[in-house]
């Protein structure tokens, strides 16, 4: 899922130039070299969509661990799509 909000004010560096902050979830799958590369690419549209330098987003990264629950319905629904 990804939201955009538009035209909110913010400092960065201590400049109102464009600027960026996201928050990327996952449920496992996140790590070091991972993170490089999703940066790398966001980073990138980012610069080339939207304008804001490389050097003025900030992205925190949180990998989260599945609830039991949520591993076992998974594996009942990977049953069913055989």
């Amino acid at each position: 899922m990804v939201v955009l909000k538009g035209s909110v004010h913010m400092a960065f560096g201590g400049t109102q130039e464009p600027a960026a902050y996201g928050e990327l979830v996952s449920i496992g799958g996140l790590n070091p070299d991972v993170n490089k590369k999703l940066s790398a690419g966001i980073a990138s549209i980012l610069e080339s969509k939207l304008s804001i330098s490389k050097s003025r987003f900030y992205l925190k990264f949180h990998d989260s661990k599945a609830h039991p629950a949520q591993e076992h319905a998974q594996c009942l629904h990977a049953l069913h799509q055989e």
